[in-house]
């Protein structure tokens, strides 16, 4: 990380520390280490003349004067977003960053498609892109972190909805069940987890709201699942299926990127999930207007 970081920008990290609770939680909210902003909230501190933080326990905690600016750092970064909007708008242009967070099996289908037609339509729209759980998108999101996060919800594991979000529906799915290429269950048109009660299953790592569905969704059906492996990435979950002899479950979306080492069959019963767009309800900016159109759009024609 850049030694010269803005006030502003270490004002974002101690308003994360603030909301997150340790260095180590708005760390993972910023994609960078907790020894970086240790770093820049030592300088921050210089700046303020003061100390910002206090050794608690194995974690930190902030002192009176840490909590002031913190909550100063909630009404500063607010007003910098309601500005950056006005210059857009008073401009007429559609340009600027638009920082996206988005779960891996959009980022494998649709999304790419969509940053590439915006990028063609709006040249001067800057879009990054970030793959990300909702359990971080969403107070990222609300931390000024992300400008517009691309979120899942199971029917049998709803999100809740953060207060002052709006929502935009971008498409539904369904589960799959992944199987080695030679299971005797390879060829069926559905599989129902239940005739799986006895595999070896594989899982997203903990704690994780993926591995949380997945274990949910097979004790509903009466199985408490024997899960022997837990990874990231929907490819090393097919590697270690294909490898290992294993099981799992995953979105639809995510066999896109099967190898035929392994077979996918719908889950019977169906189950569905639901994927959002969601930014700030009070966003007005154009860039992040544009980018929730085209990911609309690409959603919607994915597949057909």
């Amino acid at each position: 990380m850049s030694g010269d970081l803005s006030n502003v920008e270490r004002l974002r990290m101690l308003h994360a520390v603030w909301r997150r609770g340790s260095l180590a939680a708005a760390a993972e909210l910023l994609h960078v280490t907790p020894s970086a902003i240790s770093q820049q909230l030592t300088k921050l501190e210089r700046e303020a003349g003061t100390g910002l933080l206090v050794r608690h326990g194995r974690g930190v905690r902030l002192t009176p004067a840490g909590l002031l600016l913190a909550q100063r750092s909630d009404r500063v970064l607010a007003e910098l977003r309601a500005a950056r909007a006005d210059l857009d708008s008073l401009t007429g242009e559609t340009t600027g960053v638009v920082e996206i967070g988005a779960i891996p099996s959009g980022v494998h289908t649709f999304i790419a498609p969509a940053l590439t037609g915006l990028a063609v339509r709006h040249p001067g729209i800057e879009a990054r892109l970030h793959e990300v759980e909702p359990e971080v998108a969403l107070p990222a999101l609300a931390d000024g972190v992300f400008d517009v996060v691309v979120v899942e919800s199971w029917e049998n594991l709803p999100l809740t909805r953060p207060p002052a979000t709006r929502w935009t529906e971008l498409r539904d799915d369904s589960a799959m069940i992944v199987l080695p290429a030679g299971h005797p269950l390879a060829g069926a048109d559905s599989v129902r987890a239940e005739d799986l009660a006895d595999e070896i299953w594989v899982a997203w790592a903990r704690p994780t709201l993926a591995n949380a569905w997945i274990r949910q969704t097979l004790r509903e059906r009466g199985i408490e699942p024997i899960v022997r492996h837990t990874v990231s990435g929907f490819g090393t979950q097919f590697a270690v299926v294909a490898g290992l002899g294993a099981v799992t479950l995953v979105p639809g979306m995510a066999t896109t990127i099967a190898p035929p080492t392994v077979v996918c069959a719908p889950l019977e019963p169906v189950l569905h999930r639901q994927l959002y767009a969601v930014q700030p309800h009070g966003e007005t900016r154009p860039a992040v207007a544009e980018c929730v159109k085209a990911l609309v759009e690409a959603a919607r024609s994915w597949g057909s």
